[in-house]
């Protein structure tokens, strides 16, 4: 009995944010087995990323208990940050960025989130089962929204990226992505670290979580209404144009001379 009840205090705050998430998607929801996909391989991805901290940890000889808070910045930042939000932005990009239903700014979020909820999803089950209720309560109010801030700072810009006129802007837009999601992570996890040493930085939480949710409504909103679903003229100019980069449907054979 205790065992289902950690299972669900640690599974519970992924699935509502996820619902979230999903409700705020107006004009066209995605397919319900591609974010399934997109959540199973974010959970994947919790063991490289794993292994790749745990390298870097062993090659730079950095913890998370250093008292220099410098390094401390800089680990949670590369060591911690990087890694982790690296490793999901190849799940995004390399697998649901490329899917014909990736066909609105929106899509960029629900990917994104999808993504990092399926990682947030498995490692909040580790801590939870080995740390008990009071760690997953913490967790549901910080960790797991958390995750789906640095998530939403991502994949709107995947979202802009998606439908830019120039590859070069949407590498640009790409990259910023990624590095606000880094950036974010960083900090947080740098908060994190640092109260042993700054029980005061405990202070800065709330602010975090604050803003966090601010960020939610704030660029789902801006996403849903730029969609090319809202009103049926840009639906199908969207169709045009998604068309004409994938060329003649079924051509059929060339006529004879």
């Amino acid at each position: 009995m205790l065992l289902a009840s950690l299972v669900a205090v640690a599974v519970a705050p992924a699935l509502a944010l996820l619902l979230f998430f999903y409700a705020r998607d107006r004009y066209r929801k995605e397919p319900l087995w591609q974010l399934l996909v997109t959540f199973l391989l974010g959970a994947a991805i919790l063991i490289p990323a794993a292994v790749s901290s745990i390298a870097l940890q062993r090659f730079t000889g950095w913890n998370s208990s250093t008292s220099n808070l410098l390094h401390l910045f800089l680990g949670a930042l590369l060591i911690v940050g990087l890694v982790e939000e690296g490793w999901k932005f190849v799940v995004v990009r390399v697998y649901s960025y490329v899917q014909r239903d990736f066909d609105e700014p929106y899509d960029g979020i629900m990917y994104a989130v999808s993504a990092s909820l399926g990682f947030a999803t498995v490692e909040n089950l580790l801590y939870v089962l080995g740390g008990g209720l009071r760690v997953g309560l913490l967790r549901a109010l910080l960790a797991v929204p958390g995750h789906a801030f640095y998530a939403v700072l991502m994949g709107y810009f995947l979202g802009e990226a998606k439908f830019t006129a120039t590859r070069l802007r949407s590498g640009l837009l790409q990259l910023s992505g990624l590095g606000l999601a880094v950036l974010a992570h960083g900090v947080y996890d740098f908060i994190v670290f640092s109260m042993d040493e700054k029980p005061l930085m405990a202070m800065v939480l709330p602010v975090f979580a604050a803003l966090a949710w601010a960020v939610f409504f704030r660029a789902t909103k801006l996403q849903a209404d730029k969609s090319f679903h809202r009103r049926p003229g840009l639906a199908a100019l969207g169709s045009v144009e998604r068309d004409k980069e994938d060329g003649p449907a079924d051509a059929g054979p060339e006529p004879e001379d």
